[in-house]
């Protein structure tokens, strides 16, 4: 008697996992010597938009921001693609922001509603997720800071951490006029 493996079965398990999982990949620092941060992602630190737009093929420009009136505007860049994970952690959005035509900044967004029945959101399940992953890789925060609307709401929460040059900011952001609230990663140089 001869037993047959079901490569069939197989093949179509190996297919579907890999249309779940596709542009839900690991988005983080570039490591460099001596725990440096060399980067973002598929970005280093400085390198032009034509370069980034080939790492990136499917970046576009979204808009100007003006962050010092003596300097050209900053261009800020999305990705239409699926969002990226931080240590698990599912981002929204990302803006890729370049100075002088050089790689600067990137900015990570996650917005999640405040219902009835939550009790704690996506958005701040995430700032603890993160604030561990943080920790774990830079050591303890530079700064942080706590602003509490009443005794027992918490607004803002926020920590930077400062690595070789290059600052990270995490904060979490609790609803003020609508049931929104939201966490936001930025890291650049």
């Amino acid at each position: 008697m001869k037993i047959r493996t079901p490569v069939i079965g197989l093949f179509l398990i190996v297919l579907l996992s890999g249309a779940f999982f596709t542009g839900t990949g690991s988005a983080e620092a570039i490591s460099g010597k001596a725990g440096s941060i060399e980067g973002f992602g598929k970005l280093t630190w400085g390198i032009t938009v034509e370069q980034a737009e080939k790492a990136y093929p499917d970046l576009y420009f979204g808009v100007y921001e003006m962050v010092n009136r003596k300097e050209e505007p900053v261009k800020i860049f999305y990705r239409s693609a699926s969002p990226e994970k931080i240590d698990g952690v599912v981002f929204e959005s990302y803006e890729y922001w370049f100075q002088g035509d050089r790689f600067s900044r990137v900015k990570a967004s996650l917005h999640s509603k405040i219902g009835p029945r939550t009790l704690v959101t996506r958005a701040e399940a995430s700032w603890d997720q993160m604030v561990e992953y943080l920790r774990r890789k830079y050591g303890e925060p530079k700064e942080r800071r706590t602003d509490y609307a009443t005794e027992y709401l918490v607004v803002v929460k926020e920590m930077r951490w400062e690595v070789g040059g290059v600052f990270i900011h995490l904060k979490y952001k609790g609803p003020e006029n609508v049931n929104e609230d939201q966490l936001t990663f930025e890291m650049g140089k």
